[in-house]
């Protein structure tokens, strides 16, 4: 894999774009000559990582693939990979950028360093991916042409915006016109490890003795050494919390519509398999946690925790299709917006040491003495880390970090 990592590495230096094997087909010659001219006459930083998954990967494994070709010495920029690959169902439009023979492909993206004048723009990059205004997934290589495009020119965050909206009107009109999806089905994660959260309050007190730093819910915006700081007035700062809580709703509006069509088009129903019941169960329990009027306010907590169910429903439903037990993966403990967590990393304090699991963002950041990305949630007026809150079931669980069975979570304890 050395080998293979560092020849990606050197692809991504030479033309911004690495086709890995059995990926030569998902362009056509033309189309692949058209994304390599983009990228090197683009003035913003894009790389395109194309290896297709292995089949017991996980959901995550285009991220994962990033992240280490990154640490290997990839350029900072944007990168694009795949983290699944899959036949779109007979009959059903597709939920993600399409390639030949049928099929689609579920996009991996990751930021280091700034684009298009900003820290963070994979959020708007990914909807940019997933469909066009009309909310319809498009061929690969035009997803990929017009991220580029849209980035160069400064118009990706309306592009996005349109993207988005496009797929939640599409979304409601299939609905109206008679499909819905959803779940009556009892279940429960294999293997209870309900009594996980135990010694949870340790990790809890030691994250917060840590004194570590804070950023904006839903942010993964990082410190940067040197930067120049000014104070804001208190309506300024509200609103910028506002505007964050709102694009965090919207962001967990679309993962929910998201599942549900992939649900939608497996056509998996009387399918006996527990992770055909936990894909409806994540499904179910996410759509709970949002209001059913569209403009109505969400708790930003409860929204993560509806992009963490969604994105563990994906994770079932993958397992589903391919004939497997679902093993739901640890987010980042630290922010779960983060993604899936690396490995456990080892705290300290005052001689005490304790392990959680963390993202490789955060893991970066710790090792070399920098404030790592904490969610947090304003809480009478003052900005608090999620776990020192009383919100449940999120802040004993970490969001599952601590306690894999979030759906039994909230059916026995509900929210609070």
């Amino acid at each position: 894999m050395a080998d293979d990592i560092d020849a990606i590495v050197e692809d991504l230096t030479t033309s911004g774009l690495h086709l890995g094997p059995g990926t030569e087909t998902w362009m056509t010659e033309a189309e692949v000559a058209a994304v390599r001219k983009a990228l090197a006459e683009a003035d913003v930083p894009v790389h395109v990582v194309l290896v297709r998954p292995p089949e017991d990967s996980g959901i995550y494994a285009g991220d994962d693939l990033l992240a280490r070709v990154h640490d290997a010495g990839g350029p900072d920029g944007l990168y694009v990979g795949a983290n699944s690959e899959w036949a779109v169902a007979e009959g059903e439009p597709a939920s993600y950028p399409t390639i030949p023979g049928g099929r689609e492909v579920r996009p991996a993206v990751q930021q280091w360093g700034d684009v298009a004048g900003s820290p963070d723009v994979a959020r708007d990059a990914e909807s940019l991916l997933v469909s066009d205004a009309d909310g319809d997934a498009q061929p690969l290589a035009d997803a990929l042409l017009s991220l580029v495009r849209h980035l160069d020119d400064g118009t990706y965050e309306a592009a996005a915006a349109a993207a988005s909206d496009g797929r939640s009107a599409r979304y409601e009109a299939e609905r109206e016109s008679g499909g819905s999806t959803g779940s009556s089905t009892s279940y429960a994660d294999e293997g209870d490890t309900s009594d996980a959260v135990v010694g949870g309050v340790t990790v809890l007190v030691l994250l917060a003795a840590l004194g570590l730093g804070a950023a904006a819910v839903g942010r993964r915006v990082r410190a940067r050494r040197g930067a120049r700081t000014f104070a804001l007035p208190d309506s300024v700062l509200d609103r910028v919390r506002e505007a964050g809580d709102a694009e965090l709703a919207r962001r967990a509006r679309a993962d929910v519509l998201a599942l549900g069509e992939r649900i939608d088009a497996a056509d998996l129903g009387g399918s006996g398999a527990s992770a055909w019941a936990a894909a409806l169960d994540h499904y179910d329990a996410a759509g709970r946690l949002l209001p059913d009027e569209p403009t109505a306010e969400v708790d930003p907590l409860d929204a993560v925790g509806a992009v963490v169910l969604a994105g563990r429903g994906e994770e079932a439903l993958a397992a589903a299709r391919r004939g497997r037990p679902f093993e739901p993966s640890t987010r980042c403990f630290l922010n779960p917006l983060h993604g899936r967590a690396s490995r456990d990393h080892a705290l300290e304090h005052d001689g005490r040491r304790v392990e959680a699991p963390i993202c490789a963002a955060c893991r970066r950041d710790l090792q070399a003495g920098r404030r790592p990305d904490i969610l947090e949630v304003v809480v009478r007026g003052r900005p608090q880390h999620y776990f020192e809150t009383d919100r449940e079931p999120w802040a004993s669980t970490g969001f599952g970090a601590l306690e894999p069975d979030l759906v039994r979570r909230l059916h026995r304890g509900g929210r609070r």
